[in-house]
């Protein structure tokens, strides 16, 4: 057979040309064939250029690239295997691979060409489909060098438990070979996070059974107010503008009578600074006793966690490590990024605490959101809102800026007020808001009216204005925020009842309070607190009686 190096190169043409040179672009289903013939032809460079164009194609070239496998020489075979790996990881993102994908790589893992094997071992990891499992665990035997670690790497991303059993017998076998060994390890990890995961869920009513520092971290400036949530059942200590301490045996459901918090986490502290590795000092802390007993208390099944680097972003290999450290310890919890009941917030440098996240999704504090619309508050922010208004049971409440009606219904959550009342000029904020307050069971009255000049039916009167009023940024670019807040206390100033008052986010506070006191408002200010980009101030400003 005449060596690649020395036949013809492919007779030129311009979709041909187009591979080549121009980045982006896709060849017809026409020229597909041709285009394929021609990866064996063409100097590496080339080929690379050509197979990325031909993966652009989608199904149509790996359809063209399997018939090829039949009919082109072997020595086109890795080529044509190299297009077939690329265009695998459509699988991810498509169904529209062809039917005849796996059974082609399945029976490359016998061809009579080492590299040839090696890439449809890498090609079924990026297909990710289970039935390539038994193939490979079959070819494993006969591997070597950098074919074995393609399967390995393969059986990584589709194996079960069967794989799992074999990549333990080969713990010993490579004892020289460190690639060989950190890939296994991988692969046994990856098998470990996948195992199991159905069975996974928060306890939210299981009690820790003995004392655990917690810590609830809330927006930045609202730390005060999570503290007086926490009173007096627990005491709570506030460590800096968006966390509060405290110890704790019992269960995570009593710690969310905090509607202001953000998250809970179990904290623990990690070892003093010696000479070994970052991630051995915190597989030590995360596998002490008292940190997986409190674990295993609020998990049923396997705990799995993800690891979040504070301030340092993703550290990947640093995470590898950490997974590796922490199963070379323990089989009692597992590292798990994609599908995490746990998420673990570490310093890089392994110094200070270790916090353990459970997810809250669904969070059972505001299962009542059905509904959402662009801008609308936070549930944790419109809790803060209603619990800083200091709601009566005599109240008439008025939302204005309504958006998906969180703030009526926390405010409905601390006392069984007289009246609720929403507007909003957008349609869809009201449909967004009626869906969450008929699944949070309070009823309120909404309609599409401004702001600006809306009064309460039969002449009634508000005692509470209660809004985290537009502060987006077309009111911001167009200049009209402040104008919109002033008008609107001028509005307020008529309609309120006396001694009634005006709870609100203010993002331009020394304009709102100037118009306040102008307007014999009494101006109580709260926290600055984080909207995600800029601050806006709580402000109470109360209607002389």
């Amino acid at each position: 057979m005449t060596p690649p190096s020395e036949r013809p190169g492919p007779a030129s043409s311009p979709e041909l040309e187009r591979c080549l040179a121009e980045a982006g672009y896709t060849p017809p289903l026409r020229a597909l064939p041709r285009l394929v013939r021609a990866l064996g032809e063409l100097p590496e460079d080339s080929a690379l250029l050509l197979e990325r164009a031909l993966a652009r194609a989608g199904a149509p070239a790996l359809e063209a690239a399997i018939v090829a496998l039949q009919s082109e020489p072997a020595a086109s075979e890795p080529r044509l295997l190299g297009l077939l790996a690329r265009g695998a990881a459509l699988a991810d993102a498509s169904s529209t691979v062809p039917e005849s994908l796996l059974p082609s790589l399945v029976a490359a893992l016998q061809s009579a060409l080492g590299d040839s094997r090696k890439l449809a071992a890498r090609a079924l990891a990026k297909l990710g489909d289970a039935r390539a499992e038994a193939p490979l665990l079959a070819a494993l035997d006969a591997a070597s060098g950098a074919e074995r670690k393609a399967i390995i790497d393969a059986l990584g991303s589709v194996g079960s438990s069967a794989a799992l059993g074999r990549l333990e017998s080969l713990k010993s076998l490579e004892t020289t070979d460190s690639d060989l060994e950190r890939r296994r390890q991988r692969a046994r990890l990856m098998i470990e996070r996948r195992l199991g995961r159905d069975d996974v869920v928060i306890r939210f009513d299981a009690p820790l059974g003995r004392v655990c520092r917690v810590a609830l971290t809330c927006r930045s400036g609202l730390a005060g107010l999570l503290a007086s949530e926490l009173e007096p059942a627990f005491r709570p200590a506030i460590r800096g503008p968006a966390r509060v301490d405290l110890e704790h045996t019992g269960s995570l459901s009593e710690l969310l009578v905090a509607r202001t918090a953000l998250d809970v986490a179990l904290v623990f502290p990690l070892p003093a600074r010696d000479a070994r590795p970052v991630e051995q000092r915190i597989a030590d802390a995360l596998t002490q006793p008292d940190c997986l007993q409190a674990l295993a208390a609020w998990t049923h099944g396997v705990p799995r966690f993800r690891v979040s680097w504070l301030g340092a972003g993703h550290r990947r290999a640093l995470s590898w490590a950490l997974a590796r450290a922490v199963r070379e310890r323990t089989t009692a919890i597992v590292n798990d990024p994609n599908e995490a009941a746990w998420t673990l917030r570490a310093p890089p440098d392994g110094l200070g605490q270790l916090q353990l996240v459970p997810r809250l999704v669904p969070d059972p504090r505001f299962d009542y959101r059905r509904a959402d619309v662009p801008a609308a508050s936070h549930p944790t922010l419109a809790a803060a809102l209603a619990r800083y208004a200091q709601i009566s049971p005599a109240d008439v409440v008025w939302d204005p800026f309504v958006g998906s009606g969180l703030e009526l219904i926390e405010s409905a959550r601390l006392a069984p007020v007289q009246h609720l009342y929403g507007t909003d000029l957008d349609p869809r904020a009201l449909l967004a808001a009626r869906a969450n307050l008929e699944a949070a069971r309070v009823h309120a009255e909404l309609a599409e009216a401004d702001a600006l000049t809306f009064t309460l039916p039969a002449g009634a009167r508000p005692s509470l204005i209660i809004s985290n009023p537009p502060m987006g940024r077309r009111v911001a670019r167009d200049g009209s925020l402040a104008e919109l807040l002033e008008t609107f206390l001028d509005h307020a100033a008529r309609i309120l009842a006396p001694g009634g008052r005006v709870v609100w986010l203010s993002p331009l506070p020394e304009r709102t309070a100037q118009r306040a006191l102008k307007l014999a408002f009494r101006v109580e200010s709260g926290p600055d607190v984080d909207m995600g980009g800029f601050t806006a101030r709580l402000q109470r400003l109360t209607r002389p009686s």
